[in-house]
Order: C-alpha cells, then sequence, then structure tokens
C-alpha cells in the first residue's frame, strides 16, 4: 500500500494513503532515513488503525 508520510516524530509517522485514508506508523516500519513527504510502500505486518475522517476502520498492515 503506498503512502504519503506527512507527519512524523521520533516515535512514529502519520501516513496518508491515495483512497483518502491515514495510518499511524511505528518508525521501525519505515523504510531507513524517512522523512515527511517520502512516498513510503507499508507492508501489511500489524495491525493499525485508518482514519477516514469519519469512523475507524482496523486494518492489518
Amino acid at each position: 500500500m503506498i503512502g504519503k508520510i506527512i507527519d512524523m516524530n521520533i516515535t512514529d509517522a502519520l501516513v496518508s494513503f491515495q483512497d483518502g485514508t491515514t495510518a499511524n506508523v511505528g518508525a521501525t516500519h519505515l523504510p531507513p532515513d524517512s522523512k515527511i513527504g517520502d512516498r513510503i510502500n507499508i507492508h501489511p505486518i500489524s495491525e493499525v488503525t485508518l482514519n477516514d475522517k469519519y469512523k475507524q476502520h482496523p486494518v492489518l498492515f
């Protein structure tokens, strides 16, 4: 799933996907040296919650 990092700190990043959803992704699941604005491919590895501005969806990553 391709997404763009729109905000991040030392522990996690907020990633926006093309379908309008966002996900909080742990820094350990990001490619090394990732920074705000980077496009990344998130592989299904752990459960996160997507925010589509209306309701929460548990999704496996």
